[in-house]
């Protein structure tokens, strides 16, 4: 039978969601890990899993993001999947070039030595076991300062809960899901005050919350806004025009411009209300938000870096955009504007040239379907190229080797890459942090996800920082890639109810 949580057990505090016989296999995971810490003189991280009969992911996220300063929520199409992050067993970090290897070294430091333990059979997407979570900024150095989200960070949650949202039509219905707990033992830990504090946490996250019911979200007509676009639309497009005529003198290709509309609100904003109006508002994207300290930085993203699983690798060109119609006359017009584009198709193909001579690097044969779809999403339509390797034989490169390779894309950054970034940070006097970065998730075994972090806010209460982009080339207008930024703004206005 699945494992299902007990009721609240205590007016004061949370309920006992673990009977006695999984909390003494959780205490001898830890014990075990212990004594491999003991053992290897080094930290050894253990992981017990236990089944849950069903979980809306962005419920118990929303509910158990109260317990803690770091957690991650993440839903996506692609694969159904579903993950719900709480807590850190262990940090992984990285700053500067090195930031994604950096990361990447200190998860295969702990993978060898894992000690695993319990009893879940869930099937979960892209396989199972204990996930370093999390993502990196745009720009290799971010000018991260005290409080806004590092250049690297990845995390162990402690509490992990993994599942499955049933196909579309059926209401986003939650399906069988595993709890993981999660933690890095030394060689004195106390493996009984572990795995307590772990069953404290899963209670914590899985136990309702009286208080819910209390709390009344400030109602739209109540609030006010004060928004400021940075730069000024004026000056954006002239810098649209001082990028243009620098690609018609030669010296990049393409380059990916973006802005910020900075809004201060009369009140902090409801983030779980704005994460299920994402999703609700959103078909087709992966919602995701990642709480750092008293920040949270949110999207509903159509877009992926890369996907790997059973040594099969995915990565997405979505490059070229144009707005939907008002009407399906207006909207099928537009398509066609889209696909006969010159300088659309232009900007795709640098995009998917890219993608493919990335992977190609690490995969036997590499594959992308033809001709570029149109992706319709509800403000924007794009054009989109799905790319599918192989990896050779004797490769060994799982997801964070390809989100070094890949990231950033010319559908972020430009092309060629070093000379759109330099021109990117010597004129877009902007700091993205993590828009235009990538959100997502490692298994042990090299498999994973990561989206492109776009359609996203950065939030710190009652302040927001939106951020959208352009892919320019030589002919690009000033005024319609502005429009288009609008265009590509209105998702997160909405979910935020800023307009």
């Amino acid at each position: 039978m699945p494992w299902t949580p007990a009721p609240v057990i205590s007016p004061e505090g949370p309920g006992d969601v673990l009977g006695h016989a999984d909390h003494q296999g959780l205490l001898a995971t830890c014990e075990q890990a212990l004594a491999r810490a003991r053992r290897l003189h080094r930290p050894v991280l253990a992981s017990w899993a236990g089944e849950l009969n069903r979980a809306d992911p962005v419920a118990i996220w929303g509910a158990a993001r109260r317990s803690t300063q770091r957690s991650l929520l993440w839903q996506s199409p692609w694969d159904g999947g579903s993950l719900v992050a709480i807590g850190s067993a262990r940090d992984l970090r990285g700053r500067g070039t090195r930031r994604v290897a950096s990361v990447r070294a200190a998860w295969q430091a702990l993978v060898p030595d894992l000690v695993s333990g319990g009893t879940a059979a869930v099937s979960l997407p892209a396989g199972a076991g204990p996930l370093a979570v999390g993502g990196f900024s745009f720009h290799a150095e971010s000018g991260y300062e005290m409080g806004r989200l590092p250049d690297a960070l990845m995390w162990v949650p402690a509490c992990q809960i993994r599942g499955t949202v049933r196909a579309p039509g059926t209401e986003d219905r939650p399906g069988p899901a595993e709890l993981r707990l999660n933690a890095v033992l030394l060689h004195d830990s106390d493996p009984e005050q572990v795995a307590g504090g772990l069953r404290y946490l899963a209670a914590l996250c899985l136990t309702p919350d009286p208080g819910a019911e209390q709390r009344t979200p400030v109602p739209r007509a109540a609030r006010t806004c004060h928004s400021v676009e940075l730069p000024s639309a004026a000056a954006w497009q002239d810098l649209v025009r001082s990028a243009t005529g620098r690609i018609h003198a030669g010296d990049f290709e393409k380059v990916v411009l973006a802005r910020e509309l900075r809004v201060t609100a009369s009140a902090p904003f409801d983030v779980p209300a704005a994460v299920d109006r994402l999703r609700g508002a959103n078909p087709g994207t992966t919602v995701f938000a990642v709480d750092h300290e008293e920040y949270t930085f949110l999207g509903a993203t159509p877009e992926y870096l890369v996907r790997v699983g059973d040594r099969t690798v995915h990565a997405l060109g979505l490059a070229g955009t144009t707005p939907r119609g008002a009407t399906p006359e207006e909207d099928a017009a537009l398509e066609r504007e889209l696909v006969g584009s010159a300088k659309i198709r232009h900007e795709h193909d640098v995009v998917v040239t890219m993608l493919r001579d990335a992977l190609g690097d690490a995969c036997a044969d590499v594959t992308a379907e033809t001709p570029p779809r149109v992706v319709k999403l509800a403000n924007v339509q794009h054009l989109s190229t799905k790319l599918r390797g192989t990896l050779a034989a004797d490769s060994t490169a799982g997801i964070l080797d390809f989100v070094e390779r890949l990231h950033p894309t010319p559908a972020l950054g430009g092309h060629p890459r070093e000379e759109a970034l330099s021109w990117l940070a010597a004129n877009e006097g902007l700091d993205r942090s993590w828009y235009a970065g990538v959100v997502g998730w490692a298994g042990p075994t090299g498999q994973g996800q990561f989206a492109v972090a776009i359609r996203s806010a950065l939030l710190d209460g009652p302040s927001a920082s939106l951020y959208a982009g352009c892919g320019l080339v030589a002919d690009s207008d000033p005024a319609a890639e502005y429009a288009e930024t609008c265009a590509k703004l209105r998702p997160m206005l909405s979910a935020l109810e800023i307009e």
